[in-house]
């Protein structure tokens, strides 16, 4: 989402969402002063266009959809400086909504990936994964796999005639369990691409608790007695790529740092598109729309920053603005910053039911930002709750690159 100026007092704001659950579509318009006999509105281009005249100033934008109607609209609220109109949806033209977060596309699963793709670093091209490394990709499990397998075995119907086989951690699949990489597969997760370290090339591993980089895990965990994740860098370009985990031995890429051979054009995904999937697949998989976005291993710098709490208020607007031409996907969440005593009392209390999402510190700046452009993109009135801001975040769908 193209970041959004704070827009002059003498502008005029046109903001369009789609209400698919109601058949509708919302436009409201911000004016710089109040509406008066100059004022005038009206629907344009067989219903795709909506038009706003005010003391001599014309602003279109494109509505999220196609209504059955056409001609000047009445304005009702002569004096105001905020309008708005409801439009019904033309039947024909009614797109598909999901409404459950588990059913939204991902940024690049497996299945979207050609077969023996390499896989390169964004910024500057260097190959990590080389040609023909990887013959498979599989997708991984969602996060709770294994506490749901281990649910499954604690109240599977007892079968008396066969012997018990061991605890839940000899099985494979407790809880602690681990996916650990396999040479020739790339495993693909939510927000990452998982490799064996011997199939990958061209990076460096770190620690936050040293300057040093090194060519390998070893030598980087011997130096730094590192014990959960390292840190991994392009070699080339010195760009951070992704992270080391040091129990499953396992190198995961970001993936909004770098590039793969995909089956269908479709644009690479953002580091805010794949937060959004992850919001999304919380909550899925825990019923919660409240989340606390946190650095992955917290520096000193981390622990001292205030970190982003998140409300999801609808988990699949389509809207349309005078600041974007064309109609776009997003989330719509409440959100504030708080510091880390609270993000830490938040998730750990039993009775806010807010869940904790480790993101990496660049990744939750780039959020903050888009989010703090994107609430320009909505009316004044509707741009704070109570002590939340509320912003957009664009929702990744499979579509080719601008």
């Amino acid at each position: 989402m193209a970041n959004v100026e704070p827009p002059s007092k003498s502008s005029i704001l046109i903001y369009a969402e789609l209400l698919t659950n109601i058949r509708q579509i919302t436009v409201k318009v911000s004016l710089p002063t109040p509406a008066d006999q100059t004022t005038a509105a009206e629907i344009l281009d067989d219903g795709r266009k909506f038009r706003v005249n005010h003391n001599g100033v014309t602003v279109e934008a494109s509505l999220p959809t196609s209504a059955p109607l056409k001609g000047p609209l009445p304005v009702s609220h002569k004096g105001s400086l905020e309008l708005t109109w409801r439009l019904p949806l033309q039947a024909a033209r009614v797109p598909e909504r999901q409404f459950l977060p588990e059913n939204q596309p991902l940024p690049w699963s497996a299945v979207d990936i050609k077969p023996l793709s390499p896989v390169s670093c964004r910024a500057c091209g260097a190959q990590f994964i080389k040609n023909e490394a990887v013959e498979t990709w599989k997708d991984l499990p969602s996060e709770n796999w294994a506490e749901m397998m281990e649910f499954w075995h604690c109240h599977k119907p007892v079968e008396h005639h066969q012997p018990e086989d061991g605890h839940l951690e000899h099985r494979g699949y407790g809880a602690a369990s681990a996916i650990t990489a396999q040479p020739g597969v790339g495993f693909v997760d939510i927000t990452s691409f998982l490799f064996a370290e011997s199939d990958c090339s061209s990076i460096k591993f770190y620690s936050s608790k040293s300057a040093a980089r090194f060519h390998d895990s070893d030598s980087a965990i011997k130096a730094t007695l590192e014990e959960k994740f390292l840190s991994i860098s392009c070699s080339n370009c010195a760009a951070d790529i992704g992270t080391y985990s040091v129990l499953a031995s396992t190198v995961a890429f970001f993936k909004w740092q770098i590039s793969c051979e995909v089956l269908s054009p479709q644009k690479a995904p953002s580091s805010s598109d794949c937060l959004v999937a992850t919001l999304l697949s919380t909550i899925a998989r825990s019923g919660s729309s409240k989340s606390v976005v946190m650095p992955r291993n917290m520096t000193s710098t981390d622990k001292v920053s205030r970190h982003l709490q998140l409300w999801v208020l609808n988990n699949n607007v389509i809207f349309t603005s005078n600041n974007d031409t064309a109609a776009k996907a997003a989330v719509k969440v409440l959100f504030k910053e708080i510091e880390e005593k609270e993000a830490l009392d938040l998730v750990e209390s039993l009775s806010n039911d807010v869940q904790d999402i480790n993101f990496p510190a660049p990744a939750i700046q780039v959020a903050r930002q888009t989010l703090t452009s994107s609430k320009y993109m909505l009316p004044p009135s509707e741009r704070s709750f109570q002590e939340w801001q509320v912003g957009l975040l664009e929702r990744w769908v499979p579509q080719p690159p601008a």
